[in-house]
């Protein structure tokens, strides 16, 4: 796998793996309500849905695969950054 073609590939999968809790989490920001379970359900499927990308390009090929794991955590982690941003400011009175 070329160097640019894994870091995209990384990144789109990392924000990927991010669809499940953000949607519950932007549900919570315009004040409505999640249950625990669907917490815990979307937090899970996120897990096993980046293990289960990083399983497959392993496997696939290992030319490529730090750069590609790098990028999908770098992706995730920066996506999960601005939002806890987010839910700061909306705590604290500034949306």
């Amino acid at each position: 796998m070329d160097l640019p073609v894994a870091i995209v590939f990384g990144a789109l999968f990392g924000l990927m793996g991010c669809v499940a809790p953000a949607a519950l989490y932007e549900r919570v920001l315009r004040g409505g309500s999640v249950s625990l379970a669907a917490g815990i359900a979307a937090v899970g499927m996120s897990l096993l849905t980046l293990t289960a990308v990083l399983l497959v390009v392993y496997t696939a090929t290992n030319a490529g695969f730090l750069e590609f794991g790098c990028a999908m955590v770098g992706s995730f982690l920066l996506f999960w950054a601005v939002e806890a941003v987010r839910g700061w400011r909306a705590a604290n009175g500034r949306a």
